[in-house]
């Protein structure tokens, strides 16, 4: 089965890192400029449970994605699954002490539906792509002077 895995390192501690990942009602949009709209439920502290409807461009039209955090351990690791179109991806993000800062390590299966089963090496290069440039955006908005002067709190 085909998988996706992207690293980034980050010039920030880890517990930064990791607080955008449990906060991406106020920070996807800030980093993905595909993301239109992000609506956590339930409300309150992110954790096992907590899902997230994106409204986002994927391939070029607009979709609503849902993605859910499965399990949480602080500062460590989020497992996820999601529901993108025909895909129900499922993977985890984990987060490591780095030298000056953290690694993020993204490790996704795409998981199709159906017959698009015979396309999930195709979907993995897509979801590839799609999270190396998330994580580019995201170390290049966490390592810039404004992240530093506080305009990433929502």
């Amino acid at each position: 089965m085909a998988k996706v895995e992207s690293t980034v390192t980050i010039a920030r501690p880890v517990e930064e890192v990791f607080r955008f990942f449990l906060d991406l009602d106020k920070n996807a949009s800030k980093t993905d400029p595909n993301v239109e709209s992000v609506v956590k439920t339930p409300e309150g502290p992110t954790g096992p449970g907590t899902t997230f409807r994106f409204r986002q461009k994927v391939l070029g039209r607009m979709r609503d994605t849902t993605t859910t955090f499965i399990s949480v351990e602080p500062n460590r690791k989020i497992e996820m699954e999601a529901r993108l179109g025909p895909l129900r991806p499922k993977g985890a993000i984990s987060f490591h002490e780095a030298n000056r800062g953290t690694t993020v390590v993204v490790r996704l299966d795409p998981n199709p539906v159906g017959p698009l089963k015979l396309l999930s090496t195709v979907f993995a290069r897509i979801g590839q792509k799609a999270w190396d440039g998330r994580l580019a955006r995201l170390k290049a908005a966490m390592e810039s002077s404004s992240w530093d002067k506080g305009v990433h709190t929502g």
